[in-house]
């Protein structure tokens, strides 16, 4: 019965979803949705805490905190936690961004309270297995995974376009990933520190999605009861106040052709004008028939490949455009990429492009509901941006109140030198950079 009424809703609204929102008494909220179309749970946990929390001193340890999150609780022995999940069919992951850290477990339906014994143990008990060669153990995985993605081609493309875009001071100027010196000397007092401020129950949203019974509300309540209520995080800073300065700058890699980036910053996650942004980038790249791929690549050979995209944090977003080409300069680049994308206040788009950037927001939804694990997060982010998990519709309506008019409103108001950036990536030895720029170094 549930599964046809379930169904027989979807058909009526496509961003139809049924998550129900529980409270434990500790104050962790819970949200939950039963679907028995499948075997398998999917678990998505989400604490508000990430690298803009950081103190200083601790520069990446958000990241290397959630490495420890994986090293053993009180109850559960060093590596554990990985060797049970999967021996019991499970898999798990998780990532750590500028505003928040996620754990992520998909595993069969009869593994549920193992998964919620695991991740109860490290929320209320994870100071048990704290101790100073996990500690390191970490640190040099994190060490070696900054040097190891920051040597792959354009591995340090996005840290170092953070860095040219947010000023010092700007919560998001250090990247995720941290310096050196910090991720070297951390000590096992900061990790404790840190887990007693942040990983709290009411600074916690856990999802539950998949072939859970009724009784599943009392599961959870039963394994998260002995995690005691802390109280609130800290307050975290709100908003950037402060300004930004204009700045090119360049980076060598080992690559063999040169690419530019032109970002912006824009908005913050939620924000009014964040939709509009969203559809202007898509205006501009989406394939054959778009402004930026057309002019850049499918109608000339300018550049080999080209796109255009937002990100948008809690704190603050960027609009970027990038292209790239063995043979035309960044000079050239630059000038190509911004008459296109000022074409609109010329040009606004037609009905026939805004039809499309909807079509694309509204695949890209629905294909995220269609993965448990996707729908997890879904759920979390969610509940953080409305209170209500099942949003979607609510979000969708965001995009389609857009107009034409706006995009050009959009372009016209955040796209503007004073919040413009460039980074300029080419090869080794190579010194076709835009004129003026300077060496970007990351700490």
């Amino acid at each position: 019965m549930f599964v046809l009424t379930t169904l027989a809703f979807a058909a009526d609204d496509p961003f139809a979803t049924n998550a129900a929102v529980h409270t434990l008494d500790n104050g962790l909220v819970v949200l939950l949705e039963e679907d028995h179309r499948t075997d398998s749970v999917a678990l998505n946990v989400r604490y508000g805490v990430g690298s803009r929390d950081e103190l200083p001193g601790e520069k990446g340890f958000a990241h290397c905190f959630e490495h420890l999150m994986f090293e053993g609780s009180e109850n559960v022995p060093n590596n554990a936690f990985d060797e049970w999940l999967e021996a019991a069919g499970g898999w798990n992951n998780a990532w750590t961004s500028e505003d928040d850290t996620a754990y992520h477990e998909v595993f069969p339906a009869g593994a549920l309270e193992l998964a919620l014994f695991l991740e109860s143990d490290r929320l209320g008990f994870l100071d048990g297995g704290l101790d100073a060669p996990n500690l390191e153990n970490q640190q040099l995985v994190v060490l070696q995974e900054r040097a190891e993605g920051y040597a792959e081609p354009h591995g340090r493309d996005w840290d170092s376009l953070s860095r040219l875009q947010f000023p010092e001071g700007h919560p998001y100027h250090i990247s995720v990933i941290g310096t050196i010196e910090d991720i070297e000397g951390l000590e096992l007092s900061q990790a404790t520190s840190f887990w007693e401020r942040w990983y709290r129950p009411q600074n916690a949203v856990m999802a539950l999605v998949g072939n859970v019974d009724e009784d599943v509300l009392d599961t959870v309540t039963h394994w998260f009861s002995d995690v005691e209520d802390t109280g609130p995080a800290p307050q975290r800073a709100e908003a950037w106040t402060g300004g930004y300065t204009p700045a090119d700058g360049y980076i060598t890699d080992a690559i063999d052709y040169r690419a530019l980036y032109i970002s912006w910053a824009t908005v913050p996650h939620g924000h009014p004008d964040e939709p509009a942004l969203d559809l202007l980038a898509t205006v501009m790249s989406n394939g054959r028939g778009t402004r930026l791929d057309d002019a850049m690549y499918y109608d000339s050979n300018k550049a080999f490949f080209s796109a255009a995209f937002t990100s948008n944090g809690d704190i603050d977003g960027q609009f970027i455009l990038i292209s790239g080409s063995p043979k035309t300069k960044p000079k050239k680049l630059e000038k190509e990429m911004e008459k296109v994308l000022f074409s609109v206040l010329e040009t606004p788009p037609s009905d026939e492009e805004m039809a499309r950037a909807l079509s694309s927001v509204k695949a890209v939804m629905l294909d995220s509901l269609e993965r448990y694990d996707s729908r997890a997060d879904i759920f979390v982010q969610c509940y953080l941006d409305y209170g209500d998990p099942n949003c979607l519709a609510q979000d969708w309506a965001r995009y389609t109140a857009v107009t034409s008019d706006d995009l050009v409103r959009v372009a016209e108001t955040w796209l503007v030198p004073e919040r413009r950036v460039t980074l300029s990536v080419v090869p080794h030895g190579d010194k076709k950079m835009l004129k003026g720029s300077n060496d970007v170094v990351l700490p």
